[in-house]
């Protein structure tokens, strides 16, 4: 244990639960703090909720959580909740208006980029509620072409789906959100980042995925030769420093980025010279990742 409080580098404020007057208690051994606090579940009932660095909608969004997901709840601040997110590890703020203590187990997933769950088993009904990719469901019964969730409301069958049916090319997932607008952050169909973006197909495809590009570089597989850049194939991940990107085929890249401000396909060479030129750096990595088996689904 540090006995001047300092964290030790290696412990990632990201995923790791700590601030200086508190700590996740699984962290006891790890980093000294006032007092260790073991947490209680919580699930998030909004479409999508911005996971802040502090407890105001000022505060900087890291990322985002997604109806459905679980979190450990850490403390309560006013308004506020500082969670951990069960699904990848992320920590940071939430409204607490937007979490549940029903835990019931989930039974179905949104398989569609985005759809609504309406108050009544007509798609007419005003003001439905907007849902998202991945977002997990409990399904208690059916009306015509609707399934009904827990809390009442329903969607049309055709979105839903059982939650181990997965994709078998996540890369056929990431190609669904071309066109959809670059959102720092963003994790779903309204907007998304580059990591994000690579974290849903991952998700889709059944395979567990860190949240941002650096933590995605340890990702398992094998890495690629930069000089051989003549091998990529499908699936390969390229990254520069904060940043990532998903190959086509040999030629091709798919990406979330902040040049065309949406997610895209490209050339590949095109986008090297191009980011080289506006300062962005070289490459700085080819990963060509190891598939998991679909049993090792995220959260």
């Amino acid at each position: 244990m540090h006995n001047d409080n300092t964290p030790p580098k290696a412990l990632d404020r990201r995923t790791n639960a700590f601030r200086n007057d508190m700590a996740a208690e699984h962290l006891r051994d790890v980093v000294e703090a006032p007092h260790y606090v073991e947490g209680r579940v919580a699930r998030v009932t909004a479409g999508a909720m911005g996971l802040h660095r502090g407890p105001d909608y000022d505060m900087p969004v890291e990322t985002q959580i997604i109806f459905g997901d679980d979190v450990t709840v850490f403390d309560e601040q006013g308004n506020w909740a500082w969670v951990q997110n069960n699904r990848d590890g992320y920590v940071g703020y939430l409204p607490k208006g937007c979490l549940s203590s029903d835990m019931q187990q989930p039974t179905h997933k949104v398989i569609a980029l985005s759809t609504f769950a309406y108050g009544k088993p007509d798609i007419k009904t005003p003001l439905p509620y907007k849902l998202f990719m991945n977002s997990r469901l409990r399904i208690v019964g059916e009306a015509g072409e609707f399934m009904k969730l827990a809390d009442g409301r329903y969607l049309r069958k055709v979105h839903v789906g059982k939650l181990d049916d997965v994709a078998d090319d996540f890369v056929s997932v990431a190609e669904r959100y071309v066109e959809v607008p670059y959102l720092w952050g963003g994790r779903t169909a309204d907007g998304l980042d580059c990591s994000g973006l690579v974290q849903l197909a991952y998700e889709f495809a059944g395979l567990s995925c860190p949240r941002d590009a650096d933590m995605q570089m340890q990702l398992e597989g094998r890495d690629i030769d930069l000089g051989g850049m003549e091998e990529m194939q499908r699936g390969d991940l390229i990254f520069w420093k904060g940043h990532v990107a998903i190959m086509v085929n040999d030629m091709l890249m798919l990406h979330a980025n902040a040049h065309h401000m949406k997610v895209c396909i490209e050339g590949f060479h095109k986008v090297v010279s191009r980011v080289a030129f506006e300062g962005g750096g070289d490459l700085t990595a080819i990963l060509r990742p190891t598939m998991l088996s679909a049993g090792n689904v995220a959260g």
